[in-house]
């Protein structure tokens, strides 16, 4: 069976990075825990003096909740049909949700019965969600409306530049990255001594300037990917997780490899290079990737390796390749569990303690 390895001194060393980035700069740093899922790897972050955490839904605020942890933002837009949970949790921790319109506000308000925290995602050129930086009439329409309530708290701005993943190398990633800044530096003159969340791992690992921002909540840097190594956030040291997927036949004729991992293990994100979709590139060992080597197709539980033809003679039925995944959340979240070279328990994850309920 394919399993997800993982390195624990690297991911150590990348927590430590953007804990240090973060105090340099005078930013509170509030990870999104959505890449890793797991109750174990977010004490590592507690060792950090990490006191709040950010999340994709309320059932994982939920996990880790369980796990002591207080402060949880929720960064997806509220779901009003969600009041039942949302009392539950607000009911022990303080619980923050992010909001993008007077109509969702207002329907939240209406089932609420806990005071709860708001952040009004503000949208900073990516284009998937949020309030325009440049509607400000709105933007102040949202603060009165949430101000008026007596369980509603305004807690800032929450945004993500996600448009930083099309850029191909650190310069990029600062060029989009820095006109996202001029947009929230816009907003924080209308809207002065307002927190400014700002999360996304590109961003976050190269930026040298935060401008008005106040909070960071990134999370894939925790474990990093190959994609991020071609976007410039890190290079392959940096990768924390790679997937041992045994070898199940070979192809002489086409020098491919057939591997038990498929889209069931990685899912289907994929790099283009050279009109080549490549679905994860074969890892000699942690920082040693072998790029003429990758994954050239997937099926549900099926993956080809195309091989060099040195490669592909070295390798046995039987054995098993590693392999650096294109998007690490993506992959960890649909393995569920980690593991540790000499270490015979998993790792929890969040997806596995769900689901078994």
């Amino acid at each position: 069976m394919p399993r997800l390895l993982l390195n624990p001194d690297i991911v150590s060393r990348n927590i430590s990075r953007i804990s240090k980035k973060s105090i340099d700069h005078n930013l509170e740093f509030r990870p999104h825990f959505k890449t890793h899922q797991s109750q174990e790897i977010g004490r590592w972050f507690k060792d950090k003096d990490v006191q709040g955490i950010t999340v994709s839904s309320l059932e994982m605020a939920d996990y880790f909740a369980q796990d002591g942890w207080q402060d949880i933002t929720v960064a997806f837009p509220a779901n009003v049909l969600e009041h039942k949970l949302i009392h539950a949790l607000a009911s022990n921790i303080s619980l923050n949700l992010l909001i993008v319109s007077i109509e969702s506000l207002r329907l939240l308000q209406k089932n609420l019965e806990m005071p709860i925290g708001l952040y009004i995602e503000v949208d900073p050129g990516y284009g998937r969600s949020g309030v325009s930086s440049e509607k400000i009439t709105d933007i102040q329409e949202l603060i009165n409306v949430i101000n008026d309530h007596p369980n509603t708290l305004f807690k800032g701005f929450y945004t993500h530049a996600g448009h930083t993943y099309a850029a191909r190398g650190s310069e990029g990633v600062k060029t989009i990255a820095e006109a996202s800044m001029r947009r929230l530096s816009d907003l924080g003159h209308h809207f002065p001594n307002i927190p400014i969340c700002f999360g996304d791992t590109p961003s976050c690992s190269v930026l040298d300037e935060f401008g008005p921002v106040t909070q960071l909540s990134a999370g894939n840097l925790v474990f990093y990917d190959w994609i991020q190594t071609k976007i410039g956030s890190c290079t392959p040291k940096d990768i924390a997780v790679m997937m041992e997927c045994p070898v199940v036949e070979k192809y002489d004729d086409r020098n491919q490899l057939l591997i038990h991992g498929g889209a069931v293990h990685f899912s289907k994100d994929h790099l283009i290079e050279n009109d080549i979709k490549i679905f994860g590139v074969v890892a000699e060992d942690w920082g040693k990737p072998m790029e003429e080597n990758y994954i050239s197709s997937l099926s549900q539980e099926h993956g080809i390796v195309q091989c060099t033809r040195s490669y592909f003679e070295s390798i046995n039925i039987g054995d098993t390749v590693n392999i650096f995944p294109i998007h690490s959340c993506l992959t960890a979240n649909l393995m569920g569990a980690y593991h540790i070279e000499g270490k015979a328990e998993l790792v929890d994850h969040f997806s596995k303690q769900h689901y078994s309920h």
